[in-house]
């Protein structure tokens, strides 16, 4: 499969960086987590997938997959190459999937943090306390790599519609004079392109504040 996000997107020094996507060896056996490089690995196969498949539907899906393992020499595939590395067009940017700050990325981190912040056992979950450290809440982070994740997403559609002038007017849309745009509007403003893509069916997905909510 394809991939366009892997664990290196996380080994950067800016905001998307997760130490522990770095094996390291420990002193003490007891808190070593071994396990969270091929667990955050995992995520972003199985995060990026989802992402995809629910914005651009099974078919376009399918044929990205080609594209990229063909490394796009099909002039065919000239489009998916623009999806991944982005392009400029009509005084936009569209900054592409594999943006050192893409939008894959923040979900990933997103499920991610709030994945590692709780730790499963036989009585439910519990928050992991580490050892010697206070423990401080990720909410914040989470709930800031989300409306990345959104913005870079969705961009200003809405799950439900600001409505104005006493109901005479309904947006379910938002501002699309944006110059850095939201998938969403590339693949709108690129409808011509990706006649595969039902935008009816892009998923819309929900924020997420500080309080989890």
């Amino acid at each position: 499969m394809g991939q366009i996000i892997d664990k290196s997107y996380f080994q950067n020094a800016n905001d998307l960086n997760i130490p522990l996507s770095v094996e390291m060896i420990v002193a003490n056996p007891t808190i070593e987590t071994p396990n969270s490089v091929d667990y955050l690995t995992s995520l972003c196969i199985k995060t990026e997938k989802s992402i995809l498949v629910n914005s651009l539907g099974l078919e376009a899906y399918n044929e990205l997959q080609l594209a990229i393992a063909d490394d796009y020499v099909n002039p065919l595939y000239a489009k998916y190459e623009k999806l991944v590395k982005g392009e400029e067009y009509d005084n936009k940017i569209w900054h592409g999937l594999d943006y050192e700050y893409s939008l894959i990325a923040w979900k990933i981190l997103e499920q991610f943090l709030i994945k590692t912040n709780q730790k499963l056992t036989a009585i439910g979950n519990v928050e992991v306390s580490p050892q010697n450290a206070n423990l401080t809440t990720p909410a914040y982070i989470i709930a800031n790599a989300n409306d990345e994740f959104i913005r870079g997403y969705q961009g200003g559609i809405l799950k439900e519609p600001n409505v104005y002038l006493d109901g005479l007017f309904i947006d379910y849309f938002g501002n699309s004079n944006e110059i850095e745009v939201s998938l969403y509007q590339y693949l709108s403003d690129k409808a011509t392109d990706f006649t595969n893509v039902d935008l009816d069916k892009f998923k819309i997905y929900e924020t997420v504040n500080s309080f989890g909510i």
